[in-house]
This record gives structure tokens, C-alpha cells and sequence, in this order.
């Protein structure tokens, strides 16, 4: 089992991962947590085969009471973390209780946002079973939930006590999920650390020989991509707002799709987006754009037009209007922040050095046109 860590606002926090390293991470969650009096198990369906064994070796010494979840986009809300809260107060949880959240990045979302607000804050784990929890979601302080006008406008700022993932969880992913799961390290590549990409490639032409390998590439390159920059800003309000690259469409097509688009998906669709974007005012030359596509092709989408051709324009417009990246500096009520290359692994600085920049929404919607324009995986 091997060890990384994360510095988040004045904590550190241990990531351990390994292959058929379960027992282990269980005991290393009673050895930092050892004297918890409950364990609040919060696990999504898919996750149920795995939490067995986590949750028979756990209760040898703690008591332990799950409830699980179903982790749609669509039920991502507030009355999920009380239904959580409310599971743990029957069960007299406690200021000494434990949060364990083992799924996805619903679960390690509602878990962290129930585990903030648990007599004000108690401690956190979280055993990712999905790439985008174990490779990006869990790797922040970010907590949250969606509100009727989109997505993750309600949240807090909460770390975990101690990350775990057995990389062998993650094998049990269906292949076209595991690979829309890894946009996110597609995003890294692109905007963050593009040194990278020979790995990244390396490890998805991988996947189905060395699946392990590939996974626990893909694993250091969440950890490193993220790990420098959420040191010096971690909550991610200066230069980690690079890592919503492409995410400003992307949650506006996850929220219309009420769940049906999977957000490593609808990240992949915004990252083209963002660079077209990012070419239409200049910034980006046509060769990084066509790098784009080239590089998200390997996640083995459909061809974009057959995804967004049929999209409601003027839906997505409103949404695109009420982006929870608004108010970091002031944009015209007809503007959108967004997160621009102006090369690979280089962010546009905004007008207060974030890597923001304005764009009118009416060239955000010609660029969308731009990528669902595209019959092939061939920037045009």
C-alpha cells in the first residue's frame, strides 16, 4: 500500500491506495480513528459488494450503522445529507463519531456536507470505489449539493481525516464508465500537468491488459496534478480554479440531463467547449485545439454531434447564466467566468490574476455549436 498526502487548509491528509489492500485500509482508518464510538457508513448501491467486508472487519470495534443512498445526479439535495443526519441521530451519534463515505462522488459529496454539519463538524473518511471520486472529487475541501437553479450552489468547505482507495475496487467498473470516469485526468493533462499525457495515454491503451497499473497511474496523476496548487490555494478560489476546466458547460449538460449524462461525460464535452472558446478570443492556436479532441477522443464517445445536436440552446443558456463561478470579479449580466488555455497547461490570468476570464455567453453558445457541429472526433 502506498501513501500520498494532501495539504488542505492546515491539514494534511493521508491518501493510501494499493491493490487488494481493503484490510489494510480499514485498519488504518481505526488506527487515526480508533476511538470513534459509531461509524455512520454512507455507501451508494453500487458500492454494496465492496462495503461488506469494510463494514464486518470495522464493526469488531465500533459500532457501525450504513445507509445507502441511490447516486443520481438528480438526487443530489439537501434532503439527502438530512436523511443522512437523521440516520445518525437515531443511532445517538455523537461529536466522537465517524463519516465514512465509500462510493462515488455523490456519496463523497452528501457524506462530507453531512459530516460538516454533524454537531458542527465531525470526522471524515472517505474509501472512493469510482475514478472520478478516487482520482478527483475526493482530492478537496469542496463539499455540495445542487439547488433547483443548478449545480453545487450549496456546499461548505470540510476536509477528510484520511483517504483510502483498493485500486482493485475500481476493476469492477464497466469499461465505457471507467473511461468517461477518467475525464477529469483528461482535464489535468490538458490544462495542468500536459508533461503527463504519455502516462495518461499509456495507461487508457492499458486499461484491459494491466488494468492495476493503468489504474494506479491514472491515481498519481490525480494526486499530482492537484496536490501542488490545493497546497497554495485550497479552497480553490485563485489558481486551483484551474481545475474547473470545462466545467462550466459540463454542469450545465450534467444538471439538463437530470443525471443521465454522466459528469465525466459532460466534462469531456465542456473541455472541448472551453477550447474552442479559448481559440474564438484568441488565446489558443488551432493545434491545441485539434489536441483536444484528439485526446478526448480516447474515452470513446460518441461522435459530439450525435450527444449535442439535439441539446435545448436556450436552456443551457440560462444555465450557462447562473454558473456558481460567478462573483469572483465582476462580469456583465450578459457574461460567463470561464476557465481559458491560452496553451497546454497554461491558464488565462483574469483581471485579478484568477484564471477566470469573461466571455460573452452568445460566443459560448457559437463554440458549443462549433464542437456539436462535429459528425467525427476531428476539430473542424
Amino acid at each position: 500500500m502506498l501513501t500520498g498526502s494532501l495539504e488542505l487548509d492546515g491539514h494534511t491528509v493521508p491518501y493510501l491506495y494499493g491493490c487488494d489492500c481493503a484490510d489494510a485500509l480499514v485498519d488504518a482508518v481505526l488506527a487515526r480513528c480508533g476511538d470513534a464510538t459509531s461509524v455512520l457508513l454512507v455507501l451508494d448501491r453500487n458500492a454494496e459488494p465492496h462495503a461488506g467486508p469494510v463494514r464486518a472487519r470495522l464493526a469488531r470495534h465500533v459500532p457501525v450503522y450504513p445507509i445507502v443512498v441511490d447516486p443520481t445526479d438528480a438526487g443530489k439535495r439537501l434532503h439527502v445529507v438530512e436523511e443522512i443526519l437523521e440516520h445518525a441521530v437515531r443511532h445517538a451519534a455523537d461529536r466522537s463519531s465517524l463519516v465514512l463515505a465509500m462510493g462515488g462522488g455523490f456519496v463523497g459529496n452528501v457524506a462530507g456536507l453531512a459530516a460538516a454539519l454533524l454537531h458542527r463538524g465531525v470526522r471524515l473518511v472517505h474509501l472512493p470505489t469510482t475514478p472520478v471520486a478516487a482520482f478527483d472529487s475526493v482530492l478537496s475541501l469542496k463539499q455540495a449539493v445542487n439547488l433547483s437553479a443548478g449545480k453545487n450552489l450549496c456546499g461548505t468547505y470540510f476536509p477528510a481525516t484520511l483517504i483510502g482507495c483498493d485500486l482493485r475496487w475500481l476493476t469492477t467498473i464497466p469499461d465505457d464508465q471507467l473511461l468517461t470516469g477518467v475525464a477529469e485526468m483528461a482535464k489535468n493533462v490538458l490544462a495542468v500537468v500536459p508533461e503527463q499525457e504519455p502516462r495518461f495515454v499509456r495507461a487508457i491503451r492499458d486499461r484491459r491488459a494491466h488494468p492495476l497499473d493503468a489504474l494506479h497511474v491514472l491515481c498519481e496523476i490525480g494526486i499530482g496534478a492537484k496536490q501542488p496548487l490545493l497546497r497554495r490555494d485550497p479552497r480553490e478560489r485563485g489558481p486551483a480554479l484551474v481545475f474547473e476546466y470545462g466545467h462550466t458547460v459540463a454542469h450545465a449538460l450534467e444538471f439538463m440531463s437530470r443525471g443521465s449524462m454522466p459528469h465525466g461525460e459532460a466534462v469531456a464535452w465542456g473541455m472541448l467547449v472551453a477550447a474552442e472558446v479559448s481559440h474564438m478570443t484568441g488565446y489558443l492556436d488551432k493545434a491545441a485545439v485539434t489536441h483536444h479532441y484528439r485526446l478526448v477522443s480516447l474515452l470513446e464517445l460518441p461522435p459530439p454531434r450525435e450527444v449535442l445536436a439535439p441539446v435545448d440552446r436556450p436552456a443551457l443558456a440560462a444555465l450557462l447564466l447562473r454558473d456558481n463561478k460567478r462573483g469572483y470579479h465582476r462580469v456583465a449580466d450578459g457574461e460567463i467566468p470561464m476557465v481559458l488555455l491560452d496553451a497546454l497547461g497554461s491558464a488565462v490570468a483574469g483581471p485579478d490574476g484568477r484564471p477566470l476570464s469573461a466571455v460573452e455567453h452568445k460566443l459560448v453558445m457559437a463554440a458549443f455549436d462549433t464542437v456539436a457541429a462535429n459528425g467525427t472526433w476531428g476539430a473542424e
